[in-house]
């Protein structure tokens, strides 16, 4: 998990840093190279300055303790998509690009080694040209597990020009390793950045149970009137069936709020609760939103639940965002 951060860090300091600093990047990288042939054929060579030179899969296994391993896929089996988004940080790019692949392409960002190149319309700063660039896990996953039991653990697909070749990273599932760190320099800055990461989801999780119990505490006085204006109906007997149809057409909202209540793991809260028509919404945040469909169906009162919009796991956060639409029972 450590090494998954550090490899994430680097990826944000290099996109931070003026081109002129990261510019001898732009060519191949030196290291060990495995190209895919016909089948499940994978020859082997080691690249110095843009050289390729044969050797064994022995000899790569030996280099690949201290050299970083790439491997090429067929050109046939790289894919290339281009798409316009709206203009946005890239953190927030690549989040929107995970969930419109599975928009534009037949395949889902699971399904895919992927990332994406962008800039912005000459004429229309407000909207980018991305372009993707996409391989299918199951045309390289065997090449992988062949250097893998080998001994060499790839940490990028190469694709394009073996001169200027765009790296895909490789998932963590693949046994990507992250090496030595880059840019030494920036050691300093490092342990600052790690501490805010561990620090800042604790703070915003904190943050947002203070945020709720205000907002709880602000609908104390509601509650007590609504009490309060039952216990007088129910004095009169037409006021008291007036009441009885209602809560009949609409549904309890109390007796509703009580049952969503037990329901509810304790690592999970709402922010937003709706009820009309027997129909109801719910909004907040869990630390695992997917089972909440579940729980929510195990109960006859509640009919129908799903999720009514994708759940959401915003950056640096350790929960998910959720809105899910149910029918109380009659």
């Amino acid at each position: 998990m450590l090494a998954s951060f550090f490899s994430w860090w680097i990826a944000r300091i290099s996109e931070l840093l003026p081109a002129s600093w990261t510019k001898t990047s732009a060519g191949a990288p030196d290291g060990i190279v495995a190209e895919m042939g016909s089948g499940e054929n994978v020859s082997v060579s080691i690249r110095r300055k843009g050289r390729l030179q044969a050797i064994t899969l022995d000899v790569a296994a030996r280099l690949a303790a201290r050299k970083y391993a790439y491997l090429r896929p067929p050109p046939d089996v790289v894919l290339e998509k281009r798409h316009t988004v709206p203009t946005a940080p890239r953190r927030e790019l690549d989040q929107l690009l995970r969930y419109e692949i599975a928009r534009i392409t037949p395949f889902t960002a699971n399904d895919l080694f992927w990332r994406w190149d962008g800039h912005p319309k000459a004429t229309d700063k407000s909207r980018t040209d991305v372009t993707l660039t996409l391989i299918p896990k199951d045309a390289v996953v065997p090449a992988l597990h062949l250097l893998q039991t080998a001994g060499i653990q790839p940490r990028f697909l190469e694709a394009g020009s073996a001169e200027r070749p765009r790296l895909v990273a490789i998932e963590d599932e693949t046994g990507r390793r992250t090496g030595h760190l880059l840019f030494r320099g920036l050691a300093w800055t490092c342990g600052a950045l790690a501490v805010i990461a561990i620090v800042l989801p604790v703070l915003l999780q904190e943050l947002a149970l203070h945020v709720t119990n205000v907002a709880i505490d602000d609908l104390q006085p509601a509650i007590r009137q609504v009490e309060a204006l039952r216990h007088g109906m129910t004095a009169d007997g037409a006021e008291q069936k007036v009441l009885a149809n209602e809560m009949e057409r609409t549904g309890d909202l109390l007796q509703i709020l009580a049952a969503v209540t037990n329901i509810l793991p304790d690592d999970t809260y709402l922010t937003d609760f709706a009820l009309r028509d027997r129909q109801m919404t719910l909004g907040g945040r869990s630390a695992a939103a997917a089972r909440l469909i579940s729980a929510l169906a195990a109960n006859p009162a509640i009919r129908d639940a799903v999720f009514a919009a994708p759940v959401i796991r915003l950056d640096g956060a350790t929960t998910d965002v959720f809105s899910i639409r149910a029918r109380v029972a009659q």
